[in-house]
């Protein structure tokens, strides 16, 4: 365990951070914040100066990963400031270990609790989506998120379907298209902006492992897919089946405006 008083360790993190932004304009910060749809305070400190910021490490990063993981899922939930928070989620994300993962999962799966913007909200899918790559684990995960599909939280809606895939290219397996494509069609109706921009990116993501699957689902679901996910859903389809999708769609939509008899 660490010798210092975790509140200390935090602090120490703030600190660090602070000073990388003690020169950039409140406007700018506030720009960010509002960029993000975040409540948090944010610093204005762009990605890159984050990742260095972890990347040179702490008075704590010598430490075993148990005892890290005690102070980052602290610095998640006391932090002050946005990238603060952030942190603590490129810290995970970094991890590659089983072993790791298997530590992870239990501390990892309550962060979604204090998400409130897309950007943290897609930093902790791709933890998420790492973990269910453990064959040991990712029943457990499967299952929380199937729970989570059905949750009155949007953001736990968002995740039950980024985690699945996300960057499906960086994957090293992927769930059946049976466990897949459930998921996704219990929120094409959803009324939430960002469920439904993750609805168009999950399908997306869908096209490179499931290329066949994932074009009859969207030409089944063309009428009722939004427009928001229907664009980011066909971004990776072949151009002549994107471009006859589109067409049907439009017809479709056309057909069922038409004044009737």
């Amino acid at each position: 365990m660490p010798k210092q008083p975790v509140k200390q360790l935090l602090g120490e993190v703030e600190h660090r951070l602070a000073a990388l932004a003690r020169n950039i304009p409140e406007a700018e910060r506030e720009r960010l914040r509002i960029y993000h749809g975040s409540n948090v305070p944010h610093l204005g400190l762009a990605v890159p100066v984050q990742r260095e910021a972890l990347r040179r490490g702490y008075s704590f990063s010598g430490l075993p990963f148990g005892d890290q993981l005690s102070i980052w899922d602290a610095v998640w939930r006391d932090a002050q400031h946005h990238e603060v928070k952030t942190q603590a989620l490129y810290y995970c994300a970094s991890r590659r270990k089983p072993d790791e993962f298997r530590q992870l999962w239990p501390v990892v799966q309550g962060w979604i609790e204090t998400v409130d913007c897309w950007d943290t909200s897609d930093e902790l899918s791709s933890i998420y989506a790492r973990i269910l790559e453990v064959d040991a684990l990712a029943d457990q995960v499967y299952a929380v998120l199937q729970s989570w599909n059905k949750s009155p939280n949007p953001w736990k809606r968002r995740q039950s379907i980024l985690s699945l895939l996300y960057y499906s290219r960086s994957r090293r397996s992927v769930l059946p298209a049976s466990k897949i494509f459930p998921l996704i069609e219990a929120l094409l109706k959803d009324s939430d902006r960002f469920v439904q921009k993750a609805v168009g990116w999950a399908l997306r993501e869908a096209v490179i492992p499931y290329p066949a699957e994932t074009e009859a689902f969207i030409r089944c679901h063309a009428q009722t897919l939004s427009s928001l996910a229907f664009t980011e859903a066909t971004r990776k389809l072949p151009p002549a089946q994107r471009v006859e999708i589109v067409a049907r769609r439009r017809a479709g939509r056309a057909t069922s405006n038409s004044p009737k008899d």
